[in-house]
């Protein structure tokens, strides 16, 4: 719990840090920047669909706009070029249901992107018409903008589709004596680049301020989670031993009790209070007594074999133990074994009465619950019981029987 309270402490300070960052780098370090990518596209895939439909609207009315001003004698193959925005929407369209792009979500909208730049790239070639060619050059405009801001795509990627798709062609076309209108590709093409590179990265990097403001908070509901989990623990646990407490045995004894009523099955308490525990905190000093109490309490742990068994402290020098199921001759064993190991651990007691080692007095009760008793009735003839057990001399078990008394090793 500690160390998992100190690594989330770290995780906020690391946040923390990065947010007070004022680089022109948009990379976080490897486990961050693997959470920002898969939110990222996470959230770029639930928009990619509804994106492609106003896509394909804004393309028809351009398409619509351009056959209004269309010379149809000097449309030359533009149609032809135009009609492959079309196909790839539909492509896009049909990949976007595929596991295909939730695997791999920026390769393939850059994938895409750059054959969208690669036609927005081709069409004015195609364009006799000066005219008509500027119109397309303010088209590519909108393809720009599209690949940078409209796809969300990562920087690096709405880079790589924009130049990779668009300078190949210009290149091409260069090289091969092909006439461009370098007064038009300038400001369109060069210009809707560079300024939507620079909106790409503000973008970019608002969006990894709110996913580190997002993480921030994640992380402190998780603190805040396992420190409630922790202040409940420790109302639970008792502070010397370790041991539940009286509170959490009062709620398994309540809960086993109802449970063993339900199923007609046994429950048994084992009440143990150590001999003369105030002639050794007297002769050793509390030091030594509060250290004799943990190595108990790591016998009762240890006597707790089940998952449905409970280890208590049930106040002062008291411990208990809570055993479902376990009928009258099981638990008997139970307590005479308890004792033993208590006897074993060897804890000199030289103001004891009744032994040269630390020892235990232990009451035992099992019933099957009935409706004419209570678990308060219960745990009083346990401790009865127990009371019994040092009346006799101590360092001895007592049994006592409740109810409808189990068979012995039932």
């Amino acid at each position: 719990m500690d160390a998992d309270l100190s690594r989330t402490v770290e995780d906020v300070g690391e946040i923390e840090r990065l947010l007070d960052g004022r680089g022109w780098r948009l990379r976080f370090p490897p486990p961050l920047e693997a959470g920002f990518r898969s939110h990222h596209d996470d959230d770029a895939l639930r928009v990619f669909r509804s994106s492609l439909v106003y896509l394909a609207l804004l393309y028809f009315v351009m398409a619509v706009t351009a056959l209004t001003v269309l010379d149809w004698e000097k449309v030359g193959a533009w149609p032809f070029m135009f009609s492959g925005f079309a196909v790839l929407i539909i492509a896009a369209w049909r990949i976007s249901y595929t596991p295909l792009i939730r695997q791999r979500y920026q390769q393939v909208v850059c994938g895409l992107a750059a054959l969208v730049m690669l036609i927005a790239a081709i069409n004015p070639m195609l364009e006799q018409d000066p005219e008509f060619r500027t119109l397309i050059h303010i088209g590519g405009v909108f393809a720009v903008v599209v690949v940078y801001l409209g796809l969300s795509l990562r920087l690096p990627y709405a880079m790589l589709a924009g130049w990779g798709g668009g300078l190949p062609p210009l290149y091409i076309a260069h090289t091969w004596g092909v006439p461009l209108d370098w007064v038009l590709i300038v400001p369109t093409y060069f210009g809707a680049s560079v300024l939507c590179m620079v909106l790409g990265f503000r973008d970019e990097r608002q969006r990894r301020r709110m996913f580190l403001q997002g993480e921030l908070l994640r992380e402190d509901r998780r603190r805040i989670a396992m420190l409630a989990e922790e202040l409940s623990r420790q109302a639970l646990v008792d502070g010397l031993t370790g041991l539940a407490n009286r509170r959490q045995f009062d709620q398994a004894l309540s809960r086993e009790w109802a449970r063993a009523l339900r199923e007609e099955q046994p429950l048994a308490l084992i009440f143990a209070d150590i001999d003369y525990f105030k002639l050794y905190n007297d002769h050793f000093g509390h030091q030594e007594g509060d250290d004799c109490m943990r190595v108990l309490a790591g016998v009762f742990r240890q006597q707790a074999r089940r998952a449905t068994d409970l280890a208590a402290r049930y106040g002062g020098e008291e411990f208990v133990l809570l055993l479902p199921g376990t009928g009258r001759g099981a638990a008997i064993q139970r307590a005479e074994e308890l004792a033993e190991a208590v006897r074993a651990c060897q804890l000199p007691h030289p103001r004891s009465q009744c032994a040269p080692v630390v020892t235990v007095s232990v009451g035992v009760v099992s019933a099957i619950p009935g409706s004419n008793g209570s678990e308060d009735d219960l745990v009083g003839r346990a401790d009865q019981a127990l009371y019994q057990a040092k009346a006799a001399g101590r360092n001895r078990v007592q049994f006592a029987g409740l109810f409808q008394e189990p068979m012995a090793g039932a």
